[in-house]
């Protein structure tokens, strides 16, 4: 793909999946720390919950080097990671144990990301065939 034609709307998409890959790789130090150090209640489920946050970490590298490249694949994953996230932050304002403060930081990135990969400019870019 030819640098000249890519778009500040996709650059600010990769850097916005970019901050979420960096985000994501941090809980998912967090979450190896304390399954290391920590006694889990249920570990069969804080190993299962430590592999899918690495599942989720590697997908949105994927997905960012994906964008960069101007893949087509990442135009629907792209989406269906946004609108995950987007239930993720109305869950953590809605839950058992609210905490607005994360969700709506999580709303906010979610509704940038949509935006930003269906406005035109990205969708042509990302459209493009190899």
């Amino acid at each position: 793909m030819d640098d000249t034609r890519r778009s500040p709307l996709v650059t600010l998409l990769v850097i916005l999946l970019a901050l979420q890959s960096a985000i994501i790789l941090g809980v998912t130090a967090y979450l190896v720390i304390e399954l290391l150090l920590a006694e889990a209640r249920f570990p069969p489920t804080a190993i299962a919950l430590t592999v899918l946050v690495v599942l989720v970490a590697l997908w949105l590298i994927a997905m960012t080097r994906g964008v960069w490249r101007g893949r087509a694949w990442t135009r629907g994953s792209v989406l269906v990671y946004q609108f995950s996230q987007l239930a993720i932050g109305i869950g953590s304002i809605q839950g058992f144990v609210p905490r607005p403060d994360i969700g709506w930081w999580v709303i906010g990135t979610a509704v940038l990301g949509l935006v930003l990969v269906l406005t035109t400019p990205v969708t042509r870019y990302l459209s493009e065939r190899d």
